[in-house]
């Protein structure tokens, strides 16, 4: 039997955190493919054999037990476990990677991931309102840069239409380069691979919600430049074209 608990963190964890989530099963065999997501994961692994593939993603097995940080990817990835399953994960702004990336296989993850442990598995009713106290401890002493929210903020307006990073770029207080240079920093990607990972996730939610829409319009209202640019990029990033993604219901 599978059981999966979600809980939203409030403020001002959740300016770091969207969802925290705990997985169990005496016995689970399974293997995802999942299109690439615009999210970071933090992931804390209790049972058996646990895997994310894909670029950008590091472990360590600690006392408590195994710790997996996945941040952005360019190519669909492939999740897998087998055994006891017992996991609690962070689903994380997209820039936490390059934040928590300096953080990971330290002390401070492992008593992190001991007292989570405590608080969401060896407890009758998991207390989340614990679990934030003790998450608040790493994330309370980090600022997201403000150059970077200035652009979350700016992409969600424009909504990444054409010429999008180059008007962005005239609003900066530094010059493009070193605004490259500070994104790949937290990222681990260039804006303008960012750019394109929006537009996708951006359409896969028209996929999913519109199903009736031509898919034309899914692609240019998702910020794509023609059928051909959506088509070309949509399939580097989730394996498949958009309507082959419709049809097989890909994570």
């Amino acid at each position: 039997m599978l059981t999966e608990i979600s809980y939203r963190p409030q403020y001002p964890l959740n300016s770091f955190v969207d969802y925290i989530w705990i997985g169990k099963s005496p016995d689970l065999k399974m293997r995802f493919v999942h299109h690439a997501a615009l999210f970071t994961e933090l992931i804390f692994s209790y049972g058996d054999h646990y895997t994310v593939g894909g670029e950008n993603t590091e472990r360590v097995t600690g006392r408590a037990g195994l710790q997996i940080i996945s941040g952005l990817k360019q190519q669909p990835f492939v999740t897998e476990t087998e055994g006891i399953y017992e996991c609690i994960g962070l689903l994380l702004k997209p820039f936490c990677y390059g934040m928590l990336i300096r953080e990971f296989g330290t002390g401070t993850m492992e008593a992190i991931s001991e007292i989570l442990y405590d608080c969401l598995f060896d407890n009758e009713n998991p207390d989340f309102e614990e679990a934030e106290k003790c998450l608040l401890k790493v994330f309370g002493t980090m600022q997201p840069d403000p150059d970077l929210m200035k652009f979350e903020k700016y992409l969600a307006s424009e909504m990444g239409g054409k010429g999008m990073l180059k008007d962005f770029s005239e609003l900066l207080p530094i010059s493009q380069k070193s605004f490259i240079q500070k994104f790949r920093k937290y990222y681990f990607l260039t804006p303008g691979e960012y750019l394109n990972l929006y537009k996708m996730n951006r359409a896969v939610k028209f996929l999913q919600n519109n199903r009736s829409d031509r898919l034309t319009d899914i692609g240019l209202n998702s910020g794509f430049y023609d059928q051909s640019h959506f088509i070309r990029v949509f399939k580097k990033l989730s394996g498949q074209t958009p309507k082959e993604f419709l049809k097989s219901g890909i994570r």
